[in-house]
C-alpha cells in the first residue's frame, strides 16, 4: 500500500517513523525546501510524549525537553490570569 503524509513536521515525521516497521511505502510531503528551528515552542501531551519514547525517541525527546515549574494561562482579550 501506498500512503502520502502530508507535512513532515512533528505529526508527519512521527507517523512515518511509526508506519516504517511495515511494509508499505510511504513518502511524506513538505513545502519547506529543509527541515529547521522557527524559534516557537511546542507543547507535547503526556499521552504523545510516551509514544515518542515507545517509538524508541525517548532519550532524545528527554535532552530537548523543558518541563515547566508552573505554568499561568491568560485571556487574550486582557491579559487576565485564567483561575
Amino acid at each position: 500500500m501506498k500512503i502520502a503524509i502530508v507535512g513532515g513536521g512533528i505529526g508527519g515525521l512521527t507517523a512515518a517513523l511509526a508506519l516504517s516497521e511495515s511494509t508499505h511505502d510511504i513518502t511524506v510531503f513538505e513545502r519547506s525546501a529543509g527541515i529547521r528551528e522557527i524559534g516557537a515552542g511546542v507543547q507535547i501531551s503526556p499521552n504523545a510524549g510516551r509514544l515518542l519514547h515507545s517509538l524508541g525517541l525517548g532519550a532524545a525527546y528527554s535532552e530537548i525537553s523543558v518541563h515547566p515549574h508552573r505554568v499561568v494561562l491568560r485571556r487574550w482579550e486582557d491579559d487576565s490570569i485564567i483561575r
